[in-house]
């Protein structure tokens, strides 16, 4: 059985289970020493709470179990990633554990329809970096959400979503690291907008047609993508334009409120957020060198000090905002 790119360890090893006709608690006492819940029931949901981890000899079990080398396990489960390895105990015992909350990321649906495709049958997760997946081949949007509503979305009445999609993967092919990070600042501002003004009839009708509550925080990241990816756009602009006096940081202001107006956000209590935007932007990146391969642009001074080079589209941002904050702590 071939683990999917991305798939969460515990995804795999749920599938390996009961591939092999064993419920996940049974199959866990052949991996090696661990502590799970005295009932099975409990244990066989897991996998679409939390992350599994191993130790390197636990790997070569797993290994062993799943008959595939361990480097393509490696490769291929985020989790079992060198920098990801339980340290190993001095008896070098085979060792598992579940803890409450991954390391990194979030365990996100794989799209139904990519599952049916490879017959894998039992449902799967992967990790990812952000809360939410996009499938652009099949249309669907997926996320971490484990409460009521739908595991999925269908983006088939949402086009404007799968567009800023697109373009968010476009941005990063073409600009790379500072491609993905202007689309994080973008996001993070949308995230201010929407925690501040959540009624923008936009959003609210974008979480309607996804069968979402229009306050639901999951929704969050699906109504105000396309917001976000246009956003991103003039930013760059912004950024490959190079001027940052004070008259041309007023003229790209005034552009930016122009677009918020024509979405209906309102421009008086979305205004602060760019400001903060700009302030970080303010002075120009050193002069660089230009590496080869995709086109190159070196973002301001104020975001290279603050944001991440990897991890969620909060972490590569510059700006301080999470979705879950409340309005005044924004």
């Amino acid at each position: 059985m071939q683990p999917v790119p991305g798939e969460s360890t515990g995804s795999f090893v749920n599938r390996l289970a009961h591939a092999n006709g064993l419920g996940l608690a049974a199959f866990l006492d052949r991996v090696g020493q661990g502590e799970a819940s005295a009932d099975p029931r409990q244990v066989e949901k897991y996998p679409r709470c939390i992350e599994m981890y191993v130790n390197e000899a636990g790997l070569r079990y797993l290994s062993v179990l799943a008959d595939l080398p361990a480097g393509l396990l490696q490769q291929d489960l985020p989790s079992l990633g060198a920098d990801r390895l339980l340290a190993d105990r001095e008896d070098a015992a085979a060792e598992w554990r579940w803890p409450w909350k991954p390391l990194a990321g979030h365990l996100v649906r794989y799209c139904p329809l990519c599952s049916d495709a490879l017959k894998v049958g039992d449902a799967v997760r992967l990790m990812s970096s952000d809360n939410w997946q996009v499938c652009l081949r099949h249309g669907y949007w997926s996320d971490d959400s484990r409460g009521h509503g739908p595991d999925f979305v269908q983006l088939a009445e949402l086009p404007e979503t799968v567009t800023a999609h697109r373009v968010r993967k476009g941005l990063a092919e073409q600009w790379g690291q500072a491609g993905e990070e202007l689309f994080a600042d973008a996001f993070q501002i949308a995230v201010n907008w929407w925690t501040r003004m959540p009624e923008t009839m936009c959003w609210v009708q974008r979480a309607w047609t996804a069968g979402l509550g229009a306050r639901e925080m999951r929704a969050a990241p699906l109504v105000i993508y396309p917001e976000a990816a246009a956003l991103a756009r003039a930013m760059l602009d912004f950024e490959q334009a190079g001027q940052r006096d004070t008259a041309d940081r007023a003229r790209w202001l005034e552009s930016v409120e122009q677009l918020m107006s024509g979405w209906g956000v309102d421009v008086a209590e979305g205004r602060q957020a760019l400001l903060v935007w700009l302030g970080r932007h303010r002075m120009g990146p050193p002069a660089p060198g230009r590496p080869a391969g995709r086109r190159h642009l070196t973002l301001a001074l104020g975001h290279n000090r603050i944001a991440s080079r990897t991890g969620s589209v909060d972490q590569r941002s510059c700006l301080p905002w999470q979705l879950g904050m409340t309005a005044a702590g924004m």
